[in-house]
């Protein structure tokens, strides 16, 4: 039976950002993941961008300390260029490899292909929890644990008490696979938009590369009503550049996932992105200028779900704390992102901060301390949050954010004998991780 400081499960942005962060106070940490791979919607799902990190008019830094330990490293092995915008575009494989390098060097104990089936609770604490791998179940104690799953796996299962979808009738977000195009002639899509802006807006970079592509709806729409484009949502194509010349990803897929717990029900989600894909390429080779020669390079390996359980917490993030910029006496970080839908029944649509684009509000301490139990954390797209809000907090900067507050937290229980989360010093915390370059 393995033994540890810190058990994470969840090996995607908020877990890797949690484990590094716990690893350099010098916590035991191990981090279970599903999956064959670390990075989560980064690697798995191709969510290929850093979004948080900056306010939403990307002119103010918000978000700092593990999250800017990744993108040098990021940076360093050539998987992006740095800040475009608002976010931090990367590829998939450096972003991968940048990942293990780092957790390898901390000595991070990784059990992938493994998925937590129960937990053993004594008096309100998590003693230990089982996870199910190919060699059958085995036993990982910890004295605190942090839930980064994306599902709340691990709160679900020790409180048997989450949010999933909207309040009003459990109706889930939309899914995602994102895919990759390479080999896009971009000085003839610039070209062409001079002439064409109606077709087609761009966003150039610095150096006079193409950073973003928008193929509106007078392109999208034509071919839908003609038959030659299978794109049942939306009315527009959006594409970003990776980083790497003539390179891009779009996230035009859009499926309805009724029940994301239910296989085949998944399975019918995902051949259905997938029919999109190749009906997107095919638009784009036949019909879009700077696309003649652009080929499919790779698509997720998985669908990308942007929404499904929530733990609740000791706080429940509100709507109202999102769009009305909400201050907290016990922030731990920072979010500007917008509340960002992809609804199955009215498409994709924003509500902004009402403190304009380069505001933000600050995310609460409580929000991800788990209610009823001691010593367990949820961060990243499961924190404890309201389906509206959860939409603007899932963004992956201000999920590492979560992580290293959860990780700091984890330390200083350890470090004092404080056996219940709630019942740390708030001001030791944020003194703790602003020491570590977090933004307060």
């Amino acid at each position: 039976m393995d033994e540890y400081d810190l058990v994470v499960v969840g090996g995607g942005p908020a877990g890797v950002g949690t484990a590094l962060s716990a690893a350099e106070l010098e916590l035991k940490t191990a981090i279970i993941e599903k999956t064959n791979m670390l990075g989560g919607n980064w690697t798995n799902g191709y969510v290929l961008s850093i979004l948080g990190v900056y306010t939403y008019s990307g002119k103010t830094k918000i978000v700092g300390g593990t999250v800017d330990k990744i993108i040098a490293e990021l940076v360093r092995n050539g998987g992006s260029r740095g800040k475009v915008g608002n976010f931090i575009p990367f590829r998939p494989d450096e972003m991968k490899l940048t990942l293990e390098e780092m957790i390898s060097k901390l000595n991070i104990d990784i059990y992938f292909s493994s998925l937590v089936t129960s937990a053993d609770l004594d008096e309100g604490k998590i003693k230990s929890i089982t996870i199910s791998g190919k060699k059958g179940k085995e036993v990982v104690k910890g004295k605190v644990f942090v839930d980064s799953s994306g599902d709340a796996d691990l709160a679900f299962i020790a409180t048997n008490a989450t949010m999933s979808g909207k309040e009003e009738n459990g109706e889930h977000q939309q899914a995602t696979i994102p895919f990759r195009i390479a080999n896009v002639n971009e000085e003839g899509i610039a070209a062409y938009s001079k002439t064409h802006p109606e077709e087609i807006s761009l966003v150039m970079d610095e150096k006079g590369g193409v950073s973003r592509i928008r193929i509106t709806s007078l392109l999208v729409e034509k071919a839908k009503d003609d038959g030659s484009l299978y794109l049942p949502f939306g009315n527009s194509l959006f594409l970003f550049n990776t980083s790497k010349k003539g390179e891009y990803v779009c996230n035009a897929t859009h499926s309805n996932v009724v029940d994301y717990t239910e296989g085949k029900q998944l399975a019918l989600s995902i051949d259905d992105a997938r029919r999109q894909i190749k009906s997107v390429m095919d638009f784009l080779v036949k019909k879009v200028p700077g696309f003649e020669n652009a080929y499919l390079l790779d698509s997720a390996p998985s669908i990308g779900m942007r929404e499904t359980r929530r733990a609740v917490g000791a706080y429940v993030l509100r709507k109202e704390d999102v769009i009305g910029n909400a201050k907290f006496d016990d922030k731990i970080v920072r979010c500007g992102h917008p509340i960002e839908i992809h609804d199955q029944q009215k498409g994709t649509y924003y509500q902004y901060l009402g403190g304009g684009n380069d505001s933000w509000y600050e995310i609460p301490y409580r929000a991800i301390v788990v209610k009823g139990v001691r010593n367990l954390f949820a961060i990243g797209r499961c924190l404890s949050a309201e389906f509206e809000a959860q939409a603007s907090a899932r963004v992956t900067g201000t999920s590492i954010g979560m992580g290293q507050a959860a990780a700091t937290a984890a330390y200083i229980m350890i470090k004092k004998g404080i056996s219940a989360a709630k019942d740390i010093d708030i001001k030791e915390l944020q003194k703790a991780l602003v020491e570590k370059g977090a933004i307060l």
